[in-house]
Protein backbone atom coordinates (compact mmCIF):
# COMPACT_ATOMS: atom_id res chain seq x y z
CA UNK A 1 0.00 0.00 0.00
CA UNK A 2 1.27 3.56 -0.99
CA UNK A 3 1.75 5.72 1.42
CA UNK A 4 0.34 4.02 4.63
CA UNK A 5 1.10 6.99 7.14
CA UNK A 6 -1.56 8.68 5.11
CA UNK A 7 -4.37 5.62 5.39
CA UNK A 8 -3.29 5.75 9.05
CA UNK A 9 -3.68 9.54 9.58
CA UNK A 10 -7.19 9.02 8.08
CA UNK A 11 -7.90 6.16 10.87
CA UNK A 12 -6.74 8.92 13.91
CA UNK A 13 -8.98 11.07 12.14
CA UNK A 14 -12.05 9.32 12.37
CA UNK A 15 -11.07 7.63 16.04
CA UNK A 16 -11.27 11.40 17.25
CA UNK A 17 -14.06 12.25 15.70
CA UNK A 18 -15.71 8.65 17.04
CA UNK A 19 -14.39 10.23 20.83
CA UNK A 20 -16.00 13.36 20.13
CA UNK A 21 -19.21 11.66 19.40
CA UNK A 22 -19.08 9.19 22.20
CA UNK A 23 -18.76 12.16 24.43
CA UNK A 24 -21.91 14.02 22.81
CA UNK A 25 -23.83 11.04 23.66
CA UNK A 26 -23.33 10.60 27.18
CA UNK A 27 -25.31 13.46 28.02
CA UNK A 28 -24.98 16.57 29.89
CA UNK A 29 -21.43 16.95 31.67
CA UNK A 30 -18.95 19.95 32.46
CA UNK A 31 -18.45 19.84 28.81
CA UNK A 32 -22.11 19.93 27.72
CA UNK A 33 -25.02 22.02 29.30
CA UNK A 34 -28.31 20.42 29.23
CA UNK A 35 -31.33 21.26 26.22
CA UNK A 36 -34.17 22.25 28.04
CA UNK A 37 -37.52 21.36 25.50
CA UNK A 38 -38.01 19.23 22.61
CA UNK A 39 -39.46 17.33 21.11
CA UNK A 40 -36.88 14.54 21.84
CA UNK A 41 -37.44 12.58 18.98
CA UNK A 42 -35.82 15.28 17.19
CA UNK A 43 -31.47 15.56 17.36
CA UNK A 44 -29.49 15.88 19.30
CA UNK A 45 -29.70 12.68 21.04
CA UNK A 46 -28.02 11.88 24.18
CA UNK A 47 -28.10 9.65 27.20
CA UNK A 48 -28.09 10.24 30.74
CA UNK A 49 -24.82 8.83 32.01
CA UNK A 50 -24.13 11.39 34.42
CA UNK A 51 -20.42 11.11 32.74
CA UNK A 52 -17.81 13.02 35.30
CA UNK A 53 -15.39 15.72 34.09
CA UNK A 54 -12.51 13.60 34.52
CA UNK A 55 -14.16 11.39 32.04
CA UNK A 56 -14.97 13.88 29.82
CA UNK A 57 -12.43 15.83 29.78
CA UNK A 58 -9.87 12.97 28.86
CA UNK A 59 -12.12 12.27 26.20
CA UNK A 60 -12.56 15.48 24.75
CA UNK A 61 -8.20 15.69 25.26
CA UNK A 62 -7.90 12.11 23.49
CA UNK A 63 -9.66 13.74 20.66
CA UNK A 64 -8.11 16.77 19.97
CA UNK A 65 -4.55 15.36 20.19
CA UNK A 66 -5.29 12.14 18.47
CA UNK A 67 -7.10 14.53 15.66
CA UNK A 68 -4.29 17.12 15.61
CA UNK A 69 -1.35 13.73 15.26
CA UNK A 70 -4.28 12.69 12.71
CA UNK A 71 -3.72 16.10 10.40
CA UNK A 72 0.10 16.34 11.33
CA UNK A 73 0.09 13.24 9.43
CA UNK A 74 -1.63 13.79 6.31
CA UNK A 75 -0.09 17.20 6.22
CA UNK A 76 2.99 15.01 5.62
CA UNK A 77 1.35 12.41 3.42
CA UNK A 78 -0.08 15.33 1.22
CA UNK A 79 3.10 16.84 0.68
CA UNK A 80 4.88 14.11 -0.82
CA UNK A 81 1.75 13.67 -3.25
CA UNK A 82 -0.84 11.13 -1.48
CA UNK A 83 -3.91 12.11 -3.19
CA UNK A 84 -7.01 10.00 -1.87
CA UNK A 85 -10.34 10.55 -3.88
CA UNK A 86 -11.59 14.21 -3.08
CA UNK A 87 -15.05 12.93 -3.57
CA UNK A 88 -15.27 10.17 -1.06
CA UNK A 89 -13.64 12.05 1.29
CA UNK A 90 -16.45 14.87 0.55
CA UNK A 91 -18.87 12.28 1.26
CA UNK A 92 -17.08 11.28 4.63
CA UNK A 93 -16.96 15.20 5.68
CA UNK A 94 -20.86 15.62 5.17
CA UNK A 95 -21.54 11.96 7.41
CA UNK A 96 -18.70 13.65 9.66
CA UNK A 97 -20.82 17.15 10.01
CA UNK A 98 -23.91 15.64 10.65
CA UNK A 99 -23.03 13.02 13.28
CA UNK A 100 -21.73 16.12 15.45
CA UNK A 101 -24.63 17.70 14.67
CA UNK A 102 -26.63 14.36 15.99
CA UNK A 103 -25.28 14.90 19.42
CA UNK A 104 -25.47 18.16 21.79
CA UNK A 105 -23.11 21.06 21.22
CA UNK A 106 -20.02 21.10 23.54
CA UNK A 107 -17.12 22.82 25.08
CA UNK A 108 -18.61 25.85 25.94
CA UNK A 109 -22.07 26.90 26.70
CA UNK A 110 -22.37 29.81 24.13
CA UNK A 111 -25.16 28.46 22.18
CA UNK A 112 -27.14 29.04 24.84
CA UNK A 113 -26.83 32.56 24.38
CA UNK A 114 -27.19 33.09 21.13
CA UNK A 115 -31.00 30.85 21.34
CA UNK A 116 -31.35 33.82 24.09
CA UNK A 117 -30.42 36.73 21.16
CA UNK A 118 -32.53 34.93 18.92
CA UNK A 119 -35.70 34.74 21.46
CA UNK A 120 -34.96 38.26 22.26
CA UNK A 121 -35.27 39.41 18.21
CA UNK A 122 -38.31 37.52 17.63
CA UNK A 123 -40.17 38.46 20.87
CA UNK A 124 -39.65 42.21 20.30
CA UNK A 125 -36.58 42.57 22.20
CA UNK A 126 -33.13 44.44 21.13
CA UNK A 127 -30.10 42.14 21.52
CA UNK A 128 -27.85 44.55 21.47
CA UNK A 129 -29.35 46.23 24.05
CA UNK A 130 -31.16 43.22 26.05
CA UNK A 131 -29.79 40.27 27.94
CA UNK A 132 -31.15 37.00 28.37
CA UNK A 133 -31.26 38.32 32.05
CA UNK A 134 -34.31 40.44 30.28
CA UNK A 135 -35.96 37.56 29.26
CA UNK A 136 -35.46 35.98 33.03
CA UNK A 137 -37.76 38.57 34.52
CA UNK A 138 -40.48 37.75 31.31
CA UNK A 139 -40.76 34.46 33.06
CA UNK A 140 -38.75 32.65 29.52
CA UNK A 141 -37.59 29.50 29.58
CA UNK A 142 -34.79 29.92 27.00
CA UNK A 143 -33.37 32.84 29.17
CA UNK A 144 -33.37 30.75 31.99
CA UNK A 145 -31.33 28.34 30.03
CA UNK A 146 -28.28 30.57 29.27
CA UNK A 147 -25.01 30.00 31.46
CA UNK A 148 -22.60 32.37 33.00
CA UNK A 149 -20.82 34.51 31.79
CA UNK A 150 -23.09 35.10 29.35
CA UNK A 151 -26.81 35.82 31.60
CA UNK A 152 -26.07 39.52 31.41
CA UNK A 153 -24.31 40.76 28.24
CA UNK A 154 -25.57 42.41 24.81
CA UNK A 155 -25.02 40.63 21.91
CA UNK A 156 -21.42 41.70 19.94
CA UNK A 157 -22.99 39.71 16.44
CA UNK A 158 -23.20 41.73 13.24
CA UNK A 159 -27.23 42.23 12.02
CA UNK A 160 -26.40 38.98 9.90
CA UNK A 161 -25.85 36.81 12.48
CA UNK A 162 -28.81 38.26 14.67
CA UNK A 163 -30.92 37.21 11.67
CA UNK A 164 -29.73 33.79 11.83
CA UNK A 165 -30.42 33.61 15.27
CA UNK A 166 -34.42 35.08 15.42
CA UNK A 167 -34.60 32.99 12.54
CA UNK A 168 -33.76 29.95 14.79
CA UNK A 169 -35.46 30.99 17.49
CA UNK A 170 -39.04 31.48 15.16
CA UNK A 171 -38.83 27.95 13.99
CA UNK A 172 -37.97 26.71 17.58
CA UNK A 173 -40.26 28.99 19.68
CA UNK A 174 -39.92 28.73 23.63
CA UNK A 175 -37.59 25.26 23.29
CA UNK A 176 -33.90 25.59 23.56
CA UNK A 177 -33.68 22.14 22.23
CA UNK A 178 -35.01 23.08 19.09
CA UNK A 179 -33.41 26.55 18.46
CA UNK A 180 -29.84 24.61 19.36
CA UNK A 181 -30.84 22.08 16.81
CA UNK A 182 -31.38 24.73 13.80
CA UNK A 183 -28.77 27.13 14.84
CA UNK A 184 -26.09 23.68 14.46
CA UNK A 185 -27.67 22.60 11.16
CA UNK A 186 -27.32 26.09 9.51
CA UNK A 187 -23.51 25.91 10.83
CA UNK A 188 -23.33 22.42 9.59
CA UNK A 189 -25.06 23.28 6.28
CA UNK A 190 -22.35 26.49 6.17
CA UNK A 191 -19.38 24.28 6.86
CA UNK A 192 -20.18 21.86 4.17
CA UNK A 193 -20.83 24.39 1.63
CA UNK A 194 -17.72 25.97 2.53
CA UNK A 195 -16.09 23.02 1.91
CA UNK A 196 -17.33 22.64 -1.19
CA UNK A 197 -16.80 26.34 -2.21
CA UNK A 198 -12.89 25.68 -1.39
CA UNK A 199 -12.69 22.66 -3.26
CA UNK A 200 -14.48 24.50 -5.71
CA UNK A 201 -11.62 27.32 -6.04
CA UNK A 202 -8.97 24.69 -5.98
CA UNK A 203 -9.89 23.63 -9.32
CA UNK A 204 -10.05 20.09 -10.89
CA UNK A 205 -6.13 19.14 -9.19
CA UNK A 206 -6.67 15.92 -7.19
CA UNK A 207 -4.10 16.49 -4.82
CA UNK A 208 -5.45 20.25 -3.88
CA UNK A 209 -8.61 18.89 -3.73
CA UNK A 210 -7.29 16.22 -1.56
CA UNK A 211 -6.19 18.64 0.40
CA UNK A 212 -9.04 20.44 1.28
CA UNK A 213 -11.48 17.49 1.88
CA UNK A 214 -9.00 16.28 4.73
CA UNK A 215 -8.05 19.86 5.93
CA UNK A 216 -10.68 21.51 6.18
CA UNK A 217 -13.99 18.34 5.53
CA UNK A 218 -12.45 16.28 7.68
CA UNK A 219 -10.78 18.56 9.88
CA UNK A 220 -12.00 17.31 13.56
CA UNK A 221 -10.59 20.41 15.18
CA UNK A 222 -12.61 22.14 12.99
CA UNK A 223 -15.72 19.72 13.87
CA UNK A 224 -15.88 19.71 17.20
CA UNK A 225 -15.60 23.93 17.74
CA UNK A 226 -16.98 25.02 14.86
CA UNK A 227 -20.11 22.88 14.46
CA UNK A 228 -19.78 20.47 17.32
CA UNK A 229 -19.73 23.34 19.69
CA UNK A 230 -22.34 25.44 17.74
CA UNK A 231 -20.20 28.89 16.84
CA UNK A 232 -21.51 31.21 14.53
CA UNK A 233 -18.17 31.58 12.95
CA UNK A 234 -18.58 28.91 10.75
CA UNK A 235 -22.05 30.76 9.30
CA UNK A 236 -20.25 33.98 9.09
CA UNK A 237 -16.96 32.62 6.87
CA UNK A 238 -18.97 30.77 4.30
CA UNK A 239 -19.77 34.04 3.32
CA UNK A 240 -16.43 35.02 2.98
CA UNK A 241 -15.13 31.49 1.31
CA UNK A 242 -17.98 32.53 -1.45
CA UNK A 243 -16.55 35.99 -2.18
CA UNK A 244 -13.03 34.25 -2.26
CA UNK A 245 -14.60 31.85 -4.99
CA UNK A 246 -16.58 35.13 -7.05
CA UNK A 247 -14.17 37.97 -6.57
CA UNK A 248 -12.10 37.08 -9.96
CA UNK A 249 -15.43 37.22 -12.08
CA UNK A 250 -17.68 39.30 -10.23
CA UNK A 251 -15.76 41.76 -7.98
CA UNK A 252 -19.48 42.94 -7.29
CA UNK A 253 -21.01 39.69 -5.63
CA UNK A 254 -17.71 39.45 -3.72
CA UNK A 255 -18.54 42.37 -2.41
CA UNK A 256 -21.75 41.87 -1.14
CA UNK A 257 -20.85 38.22 0.23
CA UNK A 258 -17.73 39.71 2.01
CA UNK A 259 -20.20 42.60 2.99
CA UNK A 260 -22.68 40.08 4.64
CA UNK A 261 -19.33 38.06 6.10
CA UNK A 262 -18.36 40.99 7.93
CA UNK A 263 -21.88 42.31 8.98
CA UNK A 264 -21.62 38.52 10.62
CA UNK A 265 -18.58 38.81 12.57
CA UNK A 266 -16.69 42.13 12.23
CA UNK A 267 -13.11 40.43 12.56
CA UNK A 268 -13.52 38.91 9.06
CA UNK A 269 -13.03 42.49 8.12
CA UNK A 270 -9.61 41.06 6.98
CA UNK A 271 -11.23 39.04 4.25
CA UNK A 272 -12.10 42.58 2.72
CA UNK A 273 -8.20 43.99 2.61
CA UNK A 274 -7.20 40.33 0.93
CA UNK A 275 -9.66 40.36 -1.93
CA UNK A 276 -8.30 44.09 -2.30
CA UNK A 277 -5.01 42.52 -2.42
CA UNK A 278 -6.18 40.27 -4.86
CA UNK A 279 -7.67 42.81 -7.44
CA UNK A 280 -4.53 45.75 -6.66
CA UNK A 281 -3.51 46.72 -10.11
CA UNK A 282 -7.48 46.48 -11.24
CA UNK A 283 -9.10 50.23 -10.00
CA UNK A 284 -12.41 49.54 -11.21
CA UNK A 285 -12.95 46.21 -9.84
CA UNK A 286 -11.60 47.03 -6.61
CA UNK A 287 -13.80 50.21 -6.53
CA UNK A 288 -16.78 47.99 -7.48
CA UNK A 289 -15.98 45.47 -4.66
CA UNK A 290 -15.50 48.07 -2.14
CA UNK A 291 -18.25 49.65 -3.26
CA UNK A 292 -20.66 47.19 -2.85
CA UNK A 293 -19.49 45.81 0.59
CA UNK A 294 -19.60 49.09 2.06
CA UNK A 295 -23.18 48.94 0.33
CA UNK A 296 -24.16 45.90 2.11
CA UNK A 297 -22.51 46.66 5.77
CA UNK A 298 -24.46 50.23 5.60
CA UNK A 299 -27.88 48.13 4.85
CA UNK A 300 -27.78 45.76 7.15
CA UNK A 301 -26.40 47.94 10.29
CA UNK A 302 -29.10 51.19 9.66
CA UNK A 303 -32.33 49.32 10.73
CA UNK A 304 -30.53 48.23 14.25
CA UNK A 305 -27.98 51.59 14.04
CA UNK A 306 -24.85 52.03 15.89
CA UNK A 307 -26.05 50.46 19.25
CA UNK A 308 -25.16 47.03 17.67
CA UNK A 309 -21.32 48.22 18.32
CA UNK A 310 -21.67 48.99 21.77
CA UNK A 311 -20.54 45.51 23.01
CA UNK A 312 -17.78 45.26 20.67
CA UNK A 313 -16.53 47.96 22.03
CA UNK A 314 -16.60 46.75 25.31
CA UNK A 315 -15.15 43.27 24.05
CA UNK A 316 -12.05 45.38 22.62
CA UNK A 317 -10.38 46.22 26.07
CA UNK A 318 -10.48 41.92 26.94
CA UNK A 319 -7.40 39.84 27.21
CA UNK A 320 -8.18 36.21 27.01
CA UNK A 321 -5.95 33.25 29.01
CA UNK A 322 -4.48 31.44 26.80
CA UNK A 323 -3.04 34.31 24.56
CA UNK A 324 0.53 35.42 24.47
CA UNK A 325 0.40 38.92 25.75
CA UNK A 326 -2.08 37.71 28.55
CA UNK A 327 1.93 37.62 29.78
CA UNK A 328 2.58 40.90 30.04
CA UNK A 329 -1.03 42.49 31.17
CA UNK A 330 0.10 42.52 35.02
CA UNK A 331 3.05 43.81 34.92
CA UNK A 332 1.56 46.60 32.15
CA UNK A 333 -1.86 47.16 34.96
CA UNK A 334 0.95 47.84 37.65
CA UNK A 335 2.86 50.13 35.62
CA UNK A 336 0.02 52.18 33.69
CA UNK A 337 -3.12 50.90 35.70
CA UNK A 338 -5.93 49.12 33.93
CA UNK A 339 -7.18 51.04 31.33
CA UNK A 340 -4.60 52.14 29.86
CA UNK A 341 -2.77 48.67 30.21
CA UNK A 342 -5.68 47.05 28.30
CA UNK A 343 -5.45 50.07 25.25
CA UNK A 344 -1.37 50.13 25.08
CA UNK A 345 -1.61 46.01 24.94
CA UNK A 346 -4.58 46.33 22.21
CA UNK A 347 -2.17 48.74 20.33
CA UNK A 348 0.55 46.21 21.01
CA UNK A 349 -1.27 43.09 19.24
CA UNK A 350 -1.68 45.35 16.06
CA UNK A 351 1.55 46.01 15.85
CA UNK A 352 2.88 42.62 16.95
CA UNK A 353 0.24 41.40 13.96
CA UNK A 354 1.66 43.89 11.21
CA UNK A 355 5.27 42.33 12.36
CA UNK A 356 4.25 39.03 11.51
CA UNK A 357 2.61 39.47 8.25
CA UNK A 358 6.03 41.18 7.40
CA UNK A 359 7.95 38.13 8.33
CA UNK A 360 5.55 35.10 7.00
CA UNK A 361 5.40 37.18 3.72
CA UNK A 362 8.44 35.13 1.98
CA UNK A 363 6.40 32.18 2.84
CA UNK A 364 2.90 32.60 1.90
CA UNK A 365 4.19 33.98 -1.25
CA UNK A 366 5.83 30.45 -1.67
CA UNK A 367 2.52 28.69 -0.64
CA UNK A 368 0.73 30.32 -3.40
CA UNK A 369 -0.25 27.29 -5.94
CA UNK A 370 -0.14 27.79 -9.24
CA UNK A 371 -3.22 26.03 -10.40
CA UNK A 372 -5.28 28.87 -9.35
CA UNK A 373 -5.55 32.44 -11.23
CA UNK A 374 -3.75 35.37 -10.00
CA UNK A 375 -6.89 37.21 -8.15
CA UNK A 376 -7.91 33.70 -6.16
CA UNK A 377 -4.33 32.93 -5.71
CA UNK A 378 -2.80 36.12 -4.27
CA UNK A 379 -6.43 36.64 -2.07
CA UNK A 380 -6.24 33.23 -0.71
CA UNK A 381 -2.88 34.05 0.22
CA UNK A 382 -3.24 37.41 1.84
CA UNK A 383 -6.81 36.13 4.11
CA UNK A 384 -4.43 32.87 5.51
CA UNK A 385 -1.30 35.29 5.99
CA UNK A 386 -3.46 38.43 8.01
CA UNK A 387 -5.73 36.02 9.74
CA UNK A 388 -3.13 33.73 10.87
CA UNK A 389 -1.25 36.63 12.21
CA UNK A 390 -4.09 38.11 13.93
CA UNK A 391 -5.16 35.24 15.50
CA UNK A 392 -1.03 34.47 16.68
CA UNK A 393 -1.33 37.85 18.38
CA UNK A 394 -4.57 39.40 19.30
CA UNK A 395 -5.21 40.17 22.67
CA UNK A 396 -8.43 38.41 22.64
CA UNK A 397 -8.78 34.61 21.32
CA UNK A 398 -10.45 31.74 21.05
CA UNK A 399 -9.90 27.78 19.63
CA UNK A 400 -13.25 28.45 17.16
CA UNK A 401 -11.81 31.96 15.78
CA UNK A 402 -9.27 29.69 13.66
CA UNK A 403 -11.69 28.58 11.18
CA UNK A 404 -10.95 32.01 9.30
CA UNK A 405 -7.72 30.96 8.81
CA UNK A 406 -7.97 27.49 7.71
CA UNK A 407 -10.10 28.13 4.97
CA UNK A 408 -7.88 29.90 3.13
CA UNK A 409 -4.78 27.81 4.21
CA UNK A 410 -6.10 24.60 2.92
CA UNK A 411 -6.07 26.67 -0.84
CA UNK A 412 -2.15 27.01 -0.59
CA UNK A 413 0.72 24.65 -1.59
CA UNK A 414 2.30 22.84 1.76
CA UNK A 415 4.67 25.13 3.50
CA UNK A 416 5.22 26.02 7.29
CA UNK A 417 2.18 28.11 7.68
CA UNK A 418 0.24 24.78 8.12
CA UNK A 419 2.50 23.96 11.32
CA UNK A 420 1.85 27.09 12.59
CA UNK A 421 -1.56 26.87 12.14
CA UNK A 422 -2.43 23.27 13.41
CA UNK A 423 -0.02 23.72 16.66
CA UNK A 424 -1.80 27.05 17.30
CA UNK A 425 -5.31 25.08 17.48
CA UNK A 426 -4.21 21.90 18.89
CA UNK A 427 -3.20 24.34 21.82
CA UNK A 428 -6.48 26.30 21.91
CA UNK A 429 -8.79 23.70 21.72
CA UNK A 430 -6.97 22.05 24.85
CA UNK A 431 -6.86 24.68 26.76
CA UNK A 432 -10.51 25.14 26.25
CA UNK A 433 -11.47 21.54 27.41
CA UNK A 434 -14.39 20.95 28.82
CA UNK A 435 -15.34 24.48 28.53
CA UNK A 436 -18.76 25.42 30.76
CA UNK A 437 -17.69 27.83 33.47
CA UNK A 438 -18.99 25.32 36.53
CA UNK A 439 -17.56 24.48 39.10
CA UNK A 440 -14.76 21.17 38.84
CA UNK A 441 -12.81 18.67 40.52
CA UNK A 442 -9.95 20.05 42.18
CA UNK A 443 -7.57 17.86 39.40
CA UNK A 444 -9.85 18.78 36.54
CA UNK A 445 -9.86 22.44 37.47
CA UNK A 446 -5.76 22.67 38.17
CA UNK A 447 -5.41 20.57 34.98
CA UNK A 448 -7.59 23.43 33.03
CA UNK A 449 -6.02 26.37 34.62
CA UNK A 450 -2.80 24.95 33.90
CA UNK A 451 -3.48 24.52 30.04
CA UNK A 452 -5.54 27.68 29.47
CA UNK A 453 -3.42 29.72 31.83
CA UNK A 454 0.40 28.61 31.38
CA UNK A 455 0.69 26.25 28.92
CA UNK A 456 -1.82 28.17 26.58
CA UNK A 457 0.19 31.85 26.39
CA UNK A 458 3.83 30.23 26.32
CA UNK A 459 2.94 27.65 23.72
CA UNK A 460 1.82 31.31 21.83
CA UNK A 461 4.89 32.96 22.71
CA UNK A 462 6.87 30.16 21.64
CA UNK A 463 4.45 30.41 18.21
CA UNK A 464 6.08 33.68 17.54
CA UNK A 465 9.47 32.68 18.17
CA UNK A 466 8.73 29.89 15.73
CA UNK A 467 7.49 33.24 13.41
CA UNK A 468 11.11 34.05 13.14
CA UNK A 469 12.44 30.60 12.78
CA UNK A 470 9.93 30.16 9.87
CA UNK A 471 11.45 33.65 8.57
CA UNK A 472 14.79 33.01 8.37
CA UNK A 473 14.72 29.66 6.84
CA UNK A 474 12.68 31.47 4.23
CA UNK A 475 15.10 33.34 3.23
CA UNK A 476 14.23 36.75 5.73
CA UNK A 477 11.30 38.90 5.49
CA UNK A 478 9.81 40.01 2.09
CA UNK A 479 11.44 43.14 0.37
CA UNK A 480 9.59 45.45 -1.48
CA UNK A 481 9.44 44.26 -5.24
CA UNK A 482 8.22 45.66 -8.58
CA UNK A 483 4.91 45.77 -10.04
CA UNK A 484 5.60 43.05 -11.82
CA UNK A 485 6.73 40.32 -8.86
CA UNK A 486 4.21 40.31 -6.95
CA UNK A 487 3.77 39.31 -3.24
CA UNK A 488 1.69 39.01 -0.47
CA UNK A 489 1.19 42.24 1.39
CA UNK A 490 3.60 42.85 4.10
CA UNK A 491 1.06 45.18 6.13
Amino acid sequence: MEHPFGYAALGLLALALALVVLTGLLGPSAAQPPLPGGPSWLPPYRFSAHPSAGLVTGLLLAAALLGALGLGLAMRELGRGWAPDPGRLTVAGVVAALAVVCVPPMGSADHLVYAAYGRLAATGGDPYRDTAATLVRQGDPVGAAVEAPWTDVPSVYGPVGTAQEWFAARLGGSSVHTIVLVLTLLGALAFVLTGLLLQRVAGPDRPARARVAILWSLNPLLLFVAVGAGHLDAFALVFAVGALAAVRRSPALAGVLVGLACATKISLGLYVLALAWGLRGRPRALGTLLGSALAVGVATYLPVGFGAFDQLRENSRLVSLAVPLRLVLKPMESAFGHDTARTLIGLLGWLLAVLVVWLLARTAARARPVALDRVARDSAAAAALLVLAWLLTTPYSLPWYDVAAWAPLVLLAPSALDGLLLARSTVLVCAYIPGREVPLPDSVDSLQHTLRATVGPWAGAALLGAVVLVSLRAGGPARPRSPRSPAVPRS
